[in-house]
């Protein structure tokens, strides 16, 4: 472990979070887990790392845990079945929408299972003949008003397969069903946009194949992602839980999202890493077609208010120039922007707007966290045109101005083997 300005940092005789597995840091170790795998993330984190800290920590019932950046709901999922009350805070609606199916308690199996049987015959009658290229263009074009309204909906999905995602919203916006049994139906619907579109998951972000996705029965997919939903919720049917709750809001101003009287003993998070990975730009899909989001100036406003943020609308501040917000922030990252900014000035405003965002988060954590509070942060570090960023340090440093105690940094993992990338938890205390 390197600590702040390279100095060593003894985090214990064998650090149990040092060179880990990629199933044990990364969104590989959700797939084959109950309700963890609902969606995927490339960018969340494995469960198992989250109950490690918590165990790591002494975790027990008399605590309360908070995520701050909650994405699918990794964190507070976890602590949900370890017994340990816990919240977390969600900006994107989309992920907070996931983060509140995944985290509530489901009564009435049957009837749930029962409704989606109902749904899915329901659809089949209404796509019958679309796998055929001519009817589905024919059914687009009778059906305009429920092509979900994302720009250039063809370029994400073939005629085929976005005419079955077109009747499948169609029936989904008909319904009268409310509540719980609704949001299961919408997530599973959610959960196969990408499978059925012409993205790919071949890095870290979204990217579009050469060629068009083939015609697929997206019915049948529909149906096997519901199967899957019913047999997570009976797997935990009669698992001990405890109380969880998701919060739509900032994390830059996490005092001002939770109820006054919240005070939290430990923070498990993994904030967005300064590495331009847009978490508005890669739901866009999921955003639109359930309308989270009223239009494409919303996704902008999401993408300008996060972290960092640097896709869309949030390029064009970028490109007026950012200045540090103080002496803080500039002292710990003009070593690295000052280089960066010799190859790039927009990647340099990035860098300082993403930790001017990260002082906001740290000056508002410490208003909610008890005496002696634990956190463990865990973040990446970055390359810009070959200059390296030690997030992680520079991370606590900012913690450190606000009198939190660095206890360690443990790197976990080595990324894209290398190129000097890696993933790293920062574990630090409230002094």
């Amino acid at each position: 472990m390197i600590g702040i300005a390279g100095n060593q940092t003894l985090f214990g005789p064998i650090d149990p979070f040092e060179k880990r597995r990629t199933t044990e840091v990364t969104f590989k170790g959700k797939l084959n887990l109950p309700i963890h795998r609902w969606y995927r993330l490339t960018p969340s984190f494995s469960p198992k790392l989250a109950t490690d800290i918590a165990i790591h920590f002494g975790l027990t019932p008399e605590d309360y845990v908070l995520d701050p950046f909650s994405g699918v709901g990794t964190v507070p999922l976890c602590m949900k079945y370890e017994g340990i009350p816990a919240c977390s805070i969600e900006l994107n609606p989309y992920l907070h929408f996931v983060s509140t199916v995944k985290t509530r308690s489901y009564s009435n199996l049957s009837g749930i299972t029962n409704g989606f049987e109902e749904f899915i015959s329901s659809v089949a009658v209404e796509a019958e003949g679309l796998e055929d290229q001519a009817k589905a263009y024919e059914y687009l074009a009778a059906n305009v008003r429920y092509v979900p309204p994302i720009h250039r909906p063809e370029r994400w999905w073939s005629p085929v397969n976005l005419a079955q995602l077109v009747a499948i919203r169609k029936l989904m916006l008909r319904d009268n069903r409310s509540g719980y049994e609704s949001d299961l139906l919408r997530m599973g619907i959610l959960g196969v946009l990408i499978p059925t579109s012409n993205a790919k998951h071949n890095h870290v972000s979204l990217t579009f194949a050469d060629e068009p996705a083939p015609a697929m029965n997206v019915l049948g997919m529909l149906r096997e992602k519901l199967d899957e939903i019913s047999r997570d919720l009976e797997a935990v049917r009669d698992r001990p839980v405890s109380d969880v709750k998701v919060y739509a809001g900032n994390s830059r101003s996490v005092s001002r999202v939770l109820p006054d009287e919240l005070k939290v003993s430990a923070v498990i998070t993994s904030p967005p890493y300064p590495n331009r990975f847009s978490y508005a730009r890669e739901t866009r899909p999921h955003l639109f077609f359930f309308d989270f989001v009223a239009g494409a100036q919303e996704v902008g406003q999401l993408e300008t208010e996060a972290i960092g943020g640097t896709w869309g609308a949030a390029t064009s501040s970028l490109s007026k120039g950012v200045e540090p917000a103080n002496d803080l922030v500039r002292g710990l990252i003009s070593p690295y922007t000052k280089d960066i900014n010799g190859s790039g000035e927009l990647m340099a405003s990035y860098v300082t707007k993403y930790f001017n965002n990260i002082y906001e988060h740290v000056q508002s954590i410490e208003q909610v966290c008890r005496d002696n509070a634990r956190l463990a942060y865990v973040i990446g570090n970055s390359k810009f045109y070959g200059h390296p960023l030690p997030s992680d340090e520079i991370l606590a440093g900012i913690f450190a101005h606000f009198g939190f105690v660095l206890e360690g940094i443990s790197k976990m993992r080595r990324r894209q083997s290398k190129s000097g990338l890696y993933e790293a938890v920062v574990f630090m205390r409230r002094g």
